[in-house]
This record gives structure tokens, C-alpha cells and sequence, in this order.
């Protein structure tokens, strides 16, 4: 009687071969999914300045981006309340190390926009992303006195 089925030799070449495979895609994805979480740091801090920056003009006061490093990474919006004398947190503290897994550092802890949505600061103000492969870096640059994401 002839049986149909694989045997337990071509089963176990079938599972090395997909264990060869994995072992050797594995640090190729590893290394492109922390290329994508540095970016997606990279944005998400330009998008709160573009935030800062259009609140102070939005709201006609003060607004300010600031920046905490390591692994405590973060970036948070701060403005003041028209009619009023006190400063409110606008949306949510974005924890840049946990949502993204990457470190941050910048060259000042916060920028400063003014209420025609000009930053009083005259130089750039570079913020530093690393992700945990060392090869995994990029950054954001916003311009002095204008305040603008230049990259």
C-alpha cells in the first residue's frame, strides 16, 4: 500500500530552510522598521513646531514647542489662553522614546514663537534623532528668527 504524505526528513529540511531565511531577513527588517521610527520621530516634532507656530499667530500670544532628551524624549506644545493670564498645554505630550523607540537631543530645550509667528531665538535650533541601530540618525532644523521646519 502506497501512503501519501511527506516524511518526517523533508519536514525538517523545510523547517532549517525557513529558519535559514528568517535568520537572514531578520536584521534587514529590524534595521528598516528603526530607519521608519527615527522619520516618524522626525515628523511628528516638525508638526508640533508647525503647531506652536500657528498658535501663536492663531491665538495672538505667546506659543512654545519644547524638547526633553534620552529616554525621556519628548515634545510638547505650551500657549497662553486669549483673555486670560495663564498657559495651557495644547494636546498631548508626545513621548518620543516610548511611541517611537528612538532617542532625542537638541541644541536648546525649547523655541519660542511670537504672536506674528516668529521664533525670538536668531539661530537654528537642531533637533537630533537616534535610533537604536547607531546607523539609524536624522534630524530637524528650525530656522532662527523665522521659525520655519527647514528640514
Amino acid at each position: 500500500m502506497r501512503r501519501s504524505g511527506f516524511t518526517a526528513i523533508e519536514l525538517m529540511i523545510v523547517i532549517i530552510l525557513i529558519g535559514v531565511i528568517a535568520a537572514v531577513g531578520f536584521p534587514k527588517m529590524r534595521g528598516t522598521l528603526d530607519k521608519t521610527n527615527v522619520r516618524s520621530a522626525r515628523v511628528a516634532v516638525g508638526t508640533y513646531t508647525v503647531t506652536a507656530r500657528s498658535l501663536a499667530v492663531a491665538r495672538g500670544c505667546r506659543a512654545v514647542v519644547h524638547f526633553t532628551y534620552g529616554t525621556s524624549s519628548g515634545v510638547w506644545v505650551t500657549s497662553c489662553v486669549p483673555g486670560s493670564a495663564t498657559i495651557d498645554t495644547v494636546g498631548q505630550i508626545k513621548d518620543v522614546y516610548q511611541d517611537f523607540n528612538v532617542t532625542m537631543s537638541a541644541t536648546r530645550d525649547s523655541v519660542q514663537f511670537d504672536p506674528r509667528g516668529l521664533a525670538f531665538e536668531t539661530s537654528n535650533t537642531i533637533v537630533r534623532f537616534t535610533g537604536n541601530v547607531a546607523a539609524n540618525t536624522d534630524s530637524v532644523i528650525i530656522a532662527g528668527y523665522t521659525g520655519k521646519v527647514v528640514r
